[in-house]
């Protein structure tokens, strides 16, 4: 009997990501918790670029009244519970999607450009 390779479905990353999970959480991958925990942060801003789809998770001072707390686990992992923010954008992937991030040092912030295919037109008015 032939041995067949077992293929895991998560993969590490050495660079910083994020995944959106379809309970309206974003988990932060061990790269960018490792970038967050050396630069002390510990509570973050989300901000919204509509017009170029463009998510920022910017550190903040926790007494911030918009702030979110990063829930960070032994350093490897971590995650936000955002889910009323991401209906605001109008998420609608059906699955989970793990997304690249650059860490912007000047700003204290990740950013990173969500697909447009997962987004639903806003109305307006």
């Amino acid at each position: 009997m032939a041995y067949e390779l077992f293929q895991k479905k998560n993969i590490r990353i050495d660079t910083p990501a994020i995944t959106i999970m379809r309970d309206g959480r974003i988990t932060l991958n061990a790269a960018a918790v490792r970038i967050l925990v050396a630069a002390g942060v510990r509570s973050v801003l989300l901000l919204w670029d509509k017009e170029n789809c463009r998510l920022a998770i910017k550190a903040t001072e926790n007494k911030d009244k918009n702030s979110f707390v990063v829930s960070i686990v032994r350093n490897s992992s971590g995650s936000l519970k955002v889910k009323a923010f991401m209906n605001h954008i109008g998420w609608n992937a059906q699955q989970r999607e793990t997304l690249p991030t650059t860490w912007n040092p000047r700003e204290n912030m990740f950013e990173v450009t969500l697909p447009i295919e997962y987004l639903t037109p806003q109305k307006s008015g």
